[in-house]
């Protein structure tokens, strides 16, 4: 019988409510006894560790992108990929750290193909479940942070201190030939308490504060902005939109210093990332419409999103989203009031119940969209039909955004039955369709 049996095995035995409380524990083990059976594949390679709420997965793949025009044979765990020296998976597990003996597993695979440096987006529920034990980060970076995973964490500070964990252990890490950095964004409210952490370089980043920052933003059919560092200028072309991939692309910049590696380069590592699957994603068509696909599930990420999209539609704004089932039920109705107030049509719908009633989730939105406004939302539950309905709707210069899914394969629905499904593809199907 192997692992993955026996945990199976062990799950359906012990009582929920007594295993939840014992996870940490268990993920303990299971990091031991991976880190022994890999050879604690972590202190052979430098390693880069990415937290934050919004945009770990863009920021890692911008890091990759940078190693690799370096010249540095790397390996990324991410929620949307994983890649080692250059052969890529995407992550079909939907989880951002990798439970079980999978962590060092991946990090063993890159070790013997001849990797020197690999990127891990991290989770704070990683973290406090002991997922990332025994890896030894030598980069830790935190991009923001806005309310998420409360479910788990129950208070702001508690969900601050979880992510704090990655930076603490910093000075108590496996010591190689990379300095040990802390990169933060500057710009967010809890930058101080990022960067009290003991660590032999401090690296800050930003828009209207940092040690990298830019400047002289412009964006249109592609991204442009001059990227500060220290008296040094460099323009930047970049064909990922809006002003907080700027900051991702700060933070990925800001380890290629932390790390002494060419300025010149890592510019070109950036510009090279043209899209990151289910970021932004934009869904081709030829009905004069703008099809958005993207992973936001936060009420910050959506003012992000539909600031950005705002921005640049000439027409309306139909959006098409729900809320994960089994957590974070207090940001249910700020979704809807943030979805209200800055789009023009609401169509309300399932997306990962879990074992929730999908229908308790969709009403407690609403509770949201109706403190800001009466009507124009309507509430259709099954998704596909939802995404259909918002086609149907728009007309020429609009855009349609769908969020919640993005990149991943599968939805949660039912307690633990899992649906294939893959949100670009679900959308090119009903298009089909409607021709």
């Amino acid at each position: 019988m192997n692992i993955d049996n026996i945990l199976n095995t062990g799950r359906k035995i012990i009582p929920k409510k007594v295993f939840a409380s014992a996870q940490p524990f268990y993920h303990l083990l299971l990091s031991i006894t991976g880190n022994i059976r890999y050879g604690f594949p972590g202190k052979k390679m430098i390693v880069v560790g990415v937290t934050g709420t919004n945009g770990k997965s863009t920021t890692t793949e911008l890091i990759l992108s940078v190693f690799k025009e370096n010249g540095l044979k790397s390996g990324m765990l991410s929620t949307v990929a994983f890649e080692i020296a250059g052969k890529r998976a995407e992550n079909t597990t939907n989880r951002t750290t990798l439970g079980r003996w999978q962590t060092p597993k991946k990090l063993r695979e890159m070790v013997d193909a001849g990797c020197t440096h690999a990127i891990i987006e991290v989770a704070s529920e990683g973290l406090v479940m002991n997922r990332v034990w025994g890896v030894p980060f030598d980069v830790a970076v935190f991009t923001n942070l806005s309310p998420e995973h409360l479910n788990t964490h129950k208070t702001m500070e508690n969900y601050r201190n979880a992510k704090g964990l990655m930076f603490s252990g910093l000075k108590n890490s496996f010591k190689k030939s990379a300095p040990k950095t802390i990169v933060v964004n500057a710009d967010d409210k809890e930058a101080k308490y990022f960067m009290g952490f003991e660590a032999d370089q401090k690296i800050t980043f930003g828009i209207n504060d940092g040690q990298v920052w830019a400047t002289n933003m412009y964006f249109e059919d592609e991204t442009k902005y001059t990227l500060v560092d220290d008296k040094t200028k460099y323009e930047v072309r970049s064909s990922l939109p809006a002003r907080f991939n700027i900051y991702n692309q700060l933070a990925a910049y800001s380890v290629g210093k932390a790390l002494s590696l060419n300025p010149g380069k890592c510019i070109k590592g950036l510009e090279k990332v043209k899209k990151v699957l289910g970021r932004m994603e934009e869904v081709p068509n030829d009905i004069g419409i703008k099809i958005i696909v993207d992973y936001a599930v936060t009420p910050d990420a959506f003012e992000l999103l539909f600031s950005e999209l705002r921005r640049t539609t000439k027409g309306k704004i139909i959006a098409v989203f729900g809320a994960t089932g089994d957590r974070d039920k207090d940001k249910r109705p700020l979704l809807g009031e943030v979805a209200a107030k800055m789009t023009n049509y609401l169509i309300i719908t399932d997306e990962e119940s879990y074992s929730e009633n999908p229908a308790v989730i969709v009403d407690s939105i609403a509770e949201g969209v109706e403190r800001v406004r009466k009507g124009n939302y309507e509430i259709i539950l099954d998704r596909r039909e939802a995404i259909k309905q918002a086609l149907v709707l728009a007309k020429v210069g609009d855009t349609v955004v769908i969020t919640g899914m993005g990149h991943q394969k599968y939805r949660n629905v039912g307690g633990d039955k899992k649906v294939e499904w893959n949100e670009a593809k679900v959308i090119g199907n009903i298009l089909s369709e409607l021709k």
